[in-house]
């Protein structure tokens, strides 16, 4: 099964859609990064008042950690 098959199982963000999963090693170790990105076709909403807004968030890209399943 794919990974972004998974993570649309277990975290579905309706106006989002996972990236392309890739191998990241750092100093850290060893991980798998996932980008989410905006849906094309999505309506922007305020996570407030869940209203139309102008648009999503424009803040600089972030890094989660996911809590493992396993």
């Amino acid at each position: 099964m794919q990974l972004k098959i998974i993570l649309d199982r277990i975290e579905y963000f309706k106006s989002f859609v996972y990236g392309r999963a890739k191998w990241v090693e750092d100093g850290d170790g060893l991980r798998i990064e996932v980008p989410i990105e905006p849906r094309k076709n999505g309506r922007p909403m305020c996570s407030v008042c869940r209203q139309a807004a102008p648009g999503y968030d424009r803040l600089p890209e972030r890094r989660f950690e996911f809590v493992p399943l396993f």
